[in-house]
């Protein structure tokens, strides 16, 4: 019994071990699989060119949003009228369309007689008009030099001299105006101006000084007027606005006083004298 136990063990142990045998052979037998990781960069020279063509394009539209946000185009595209009319724009220049059309503020020829160091201004112009009576140079000059020395009394011949030479000069008539209203001569100054105006009738100052004059003489309805013709042409400035305010408050309007208050800390938000006159029109 010993003998046939100690048999089966071995059998059983030789049938094992073949088994055994025959998986190691069979996956000795299986081709090896290697799994490696490619560190190589061989995908740049395929990629490189994608993301430079990207870049390229976002830089380009950068490029060009600089230069629209400054401004800046080709030369191509601008021209001498481009030009000139931004100028004008940017500071309201009028520019006369005809040579029959006034002009605003003409200068003055040039005197017929040289200066000597020892005579005065006002004695040089003199002197010129002493040589040629109707030397409408001289008389300019001697007129910005009173209305320049607040000399108003002497400006006011001089400039009504220069009218009857020219009538239709508007400068000559805005300057006696001028003259007129710095002595208190409001009603004179509001019709002498309304002529100017009559002649030339796009500049804002005139406006706004026909208004003082109107205001001065007890006529708010009228300077309101004035003052609004005047901001047609510079509709964002304080001192023409704050004017207009002031003018309606006058008349008892606090509703459009209000309005116009707003508009000017609307576009000055700081400007303490408006915020304080609306305050007070809101109590």
């Amino acid at each position: 019994m010993i003998i046939f136990a100690l048999i089966i063990f071995i059998l059983s142990f030789l049938v094992m071990a073949s088994v055994i045998l025959v998986k190691v052979a069979t996956l000795l037998q299986r081709p090896i699989v290697r799994v490696q990781i490619n560190s190589s960069t061989a995908h740049h020279p395929t990629l490189w060119p994608y993301f430079r063509q990207k870049l390229g394009v976002v830089g380009n539209k950068l490029w060009h949003f600089i230069l629209e946000a400054k401004d800046l185009k080709p030369a191509t595209t601008k021209t001498i009228h481009t030009q000139v009319e931004r100028v004008k724009k940017a500071f309201r220049i009028r520019i006369r369309s005809s040579e029959s059309e006034p002009h605003w503020l003409p200068e003055a020829q040039e005197l017929t007689i040289k200066p000597n160091p020892n005579q005065s201004p006002e004695d040089l112009y003199l002197e010129a008009i002493k040589r040629d009576p109707n030397d409408k140079a001289a008389y300019e000059h001697l007129g910005r030099l009173y209305l320049q020395n607040k000399n108003y009394a002497d400006a006011i011949q001089t400039y009504e001299y220069l009218i009857k030479l020219d009538p239709t000069k508007d400068i000559y008539l805005s300057n006696l105006g001028l003259a007129y209203y710095s002595l208190g001569y409001f009603d004179k100054a509001a019709a002498t101006y309304e002529k100017a105006i009559g002649i030339n009738n796009k500049i804002p100052t005139r406006w706004i000084n026909l208004a003082l004059c109107l205001d001065a003489l007890d006529q708010p309805a009228k300077a309101i007027k004035a003052i609004s013709s005047a901001l047609q042409f510079d509709k964002l400035n304080i001192n023409y606005l704050s004017l207009l305010a002031d003018t309606y408050i006058k008349l008892a309007n606090s509703v459009r006083a209000e309005e116009i208050l707003e508009q000017i800390l609307s576009i000055e938000p700081t400007n303490r004298t408006a915020r304080e006159k609306l305050m007070k029109l809101k109590i």
